[in-house]
């Protein structure tokens, strides 16, 4: 008979999950029982349909007992009525304390008597940003190739293994966004590794998850499983943890293909937004309570999108044409939920909200049909988030956009428009709320724009069907540093410094010459890397940094110094790789040296006995022979030298 585990532990009768128990209710006489129970009907009616509320009775005393019974059509709905109402205030000596059926049992075995936790010895963890402090000031990546995962550091001259496993990962990898984390896919859910060894800092259960997301302070990790097993527990719910304790904050149930992401978060991981109602609402989340901000929802008909700023707690949303209202494009602060800019729009087919990362500009690019209604053409509207009155600056394009991207700091941004061979590059400028124009370059082959995090240097790239052109550009003075090519690339990444870019070909796109290359930021070839079954290749990111904008500009006058000392670095290290490269090379030629005396000891053993069954020649054949194997001899070791080479 086998060992019961926590799985044989009974589970709650069918039907159980749609009841939530109601504590701090008043205790009223029996009359008054029908008025509460509206009240509390009123209440709980915006989490979903209500079905019964049952308010127990004291028999001694015929009033209530302070508490209340409150069935729900689906369990899904007792599931948002405890999230949204646990703490609403009824008044000010009854505030509700909300629980679900399901949870009766593990409330009633809690002891009645408290003991206190026995104490644990202090367990000095490593540091999670290590790698911030390695001396040669090296950044990482990490690559996926057949089934290895590897953590690379970068060097300039080549790339240095810093960690490797097999089948470290099930489906993909993903970095959190400060790099903390390196999060690994596996059949029963994620893990979290960090610190210098790579230790496991948190295990997410969560079956056959799909994708993932984490907030951008790195305080909670969104899961969604779209294949998990039929009998698993919400299946198809996307979760919200607490990284840091582990703890399962809320599910969300959205079927088999949701819109990803699901939940969007605020810069400061205070509130987390999510589309409901089929596009008729924003729901905003406080965060880590995952409550409704203000128990009330964005009430916003027929929304299609929306985005928060990357600085501040203001969401963008855009709500197309409706009969004779125009489409219109809204900005709002929370929690204030107060507008603070809107425009109006006209025969608009599309629009994408493209915020900046420093939160200086927002660009809604709308895509609007001409009079005849049989073709599009584009707009750009620029607000200036920093501005008075948030003004906002229109440029058309009438050509075909393949590609927008914001200058990641500073105040430009570049398109490319247009059709091969005729496409153009478009460099813009915005200060104190005016646009202009800077550069126009025409006949770039290209269909990919890559900013350099640091801002000024930008890729143009032609991916795909392009043969993987690069093209590396300053846009200081919009000169050229230099151009490559990497064959069907398909992917381009900056790393977090804007020192080198990386150019890839994923097996997932394209199956033949897999691998990547590495350059300088000036589009100099540094490192060529081929791997079988190449699938994945992501730089760490780097946290913001801790310096003040005063110390930023010391470093910057000061860059001369720093420059000659890595500089003497990079030479050092060039050396030893060089004094490295000449002990192997001697090493060869001695193992080959070796080879040859031992070959030619045996052969002076043998010389006789091989002497004695061959017919005799005369001397000059021997010196033919003699020659021949001299010259032999000769031809193989400089072949060897050339392969050394």
């Amino acid at each position: 008979m086998r060992e019961l585990t926590a799985r044989d532990a009974p589970r709650p009768p069918p039907g159980i999950e749609n009841i939530i128990i109601i504590d701090n209710v008043p205790m009223i006489p029996e009359s008054k029982v029908p008025k509460l129970t509206n009240v509390i009907s009123k209440i709980l009616s915006a989490s979903g349909e209500v079905v019964s509320i049952e308010l127990p009775l004291d028999e001694s005393t015929k009033k209530t007992k302070g508490f209340a019974f409150v069935e729900f059509r689906t369990k899904e709905q007792a599931l948002e009525a405890e999230h949204q109402c646990n703490g609403y205030p009824l008044d000010k000596k009854h505030v509700f304390s909300i629980n679900n059926m399901s949870e009766f049992g593990k409330i009633m075995a809690t002891p009645e008597t408290w003991e206190a936790p026995s104490e644990k010895d202090f367990d000095d963890k490593e540091s999670l940003q290590w790698w911030l402090m390695y001396n040669h000031c090296n950044d990482q990546y990490v690559i996926r190739h057949d089934n290895m995962t590897e953590v690379m550091w970068c060097r300039k001259t080549d790339s240095m293994t810093c960690e490797s496993r097999a089948n470290w990962s099930d489906r993909y990898v993903a970095w959190s966004p400060k790099g903390t984390y390196l999060a690994t896919f596996h059949r029963q859910g994620i893990i979290l590794h960090g610190g210098k060894r790579w230790q496991r800092i948190g295990r997410f259960a969560h079956p056959n998850v799909t994708v993932i997301d984490f907030s951008p302070s790195e305080n909670y990790l969104i899961t969604w499983s779209s294949d998990a097993p039929a009998d698993a527990q919400n299946a198809q719910a996307v979760v919200v943890w607490d990284i840091k304790s582990g703890a399962r904050l809320r599910d969300f149930d959205v079927g088999k293909e949701p819109e990803w992401p699901v939940l969007k978060w605020s810069h400061d991981d205070k509130y987390a937004a999510k589309m409901k109602d089929n596009h008729q609402m924003i729901t905003v989340y406080e965060a880590p309570s995952m409550s409704i901000l203000d128990k009330r929802s964005l009430k916003i008909k027929d929304v299609k999108d929306y985005q928060w700023s990357p600085t501040d707690n203001i969401i963008s949303y855009w709500v197309p044409e409706e009969g004779n209202l125009p489409a219109k494009v809204v900005l709002l602060k929370l929690p204030e939920r107060v507008e603070i800019s809107s425009k109006n729009m006209y025969s608009v087919k599309e629009c994408k909200l493209l915020w900046q990362k420093s939160g200086d500009h927002l660009c809604v690019s709308v895509e609007r049909w001409t009079k005849s209604k049989k073709q599009t053409y584009t707009q750009f509207m620029i607000f200036s988030m920093r501005e008075k009155l948030v003004p906002c600056e229109i440029i058309e394009i009438k050509e075909k956009i393949l590609n927008f991207a914001w200058e990641p700091v500073g105040s430009k941004f570049a398109v490319l428009h247009g059709e091969s061979p005729r496409i153009a590059l478009n460099v813009y400028g915005s200060t104190d709320g005016k646009v202009e124009l800077l550069k126009s370059i025409e006949r770039v082959t290209a269909n990919g724009i890559f900013w350099s995090p640091r801002g000024r240097h930008l890729v143009v790239a032609g991916l795909g069907v392009m043969q993987g052109v690069l093209e590396f550009i300053d846009t200081k003075d919009f000169s050229t540093m230099g151009t490559g090519e990497h064959f069907m690339a398909t992917d381009v990444e900056w790393d977090p410094t804007g020192r080198f870019v990386i150019s890839s070909v994923s097996f997932w796109r394209h199956q033949t010459d897999t691998g990547y290359y590495v350059w300088s930021f000036q589009g100099k070839l540094l490192q060529r890397e081929l791997r079988d079954k190449f699938y994945q290749l992501l730089w760490r990111p780097r946290p913001p940094t801790l310096l003040s904008a005063d110390q930023i500009s010391d470093v910057q006058k000061n860059l001369k110094k720093y420059h000659s000392q890595f500089e003497a670095e990079d030479k050092m290290q060039q050396t030893k790789e060089s004094d490295e490269v000449l002990q192997r090379r001697k090493h060869h030629l001695d193992e080959w040296e070796e080879l040859q005396n031992q070959a030619r000891y045996r052969f002076e053993k043998r010389k006789d006995a091989l002497a004695a069954l061959r017919p005799a020649v005369d001397d000059a054949h021997d010196e033919t022979i003699t020659q021949v194997e001299d010259v032999f001899i000769n031809e193989t070791v400089e072949v060897f030298d050339v392969k050394i080479k």
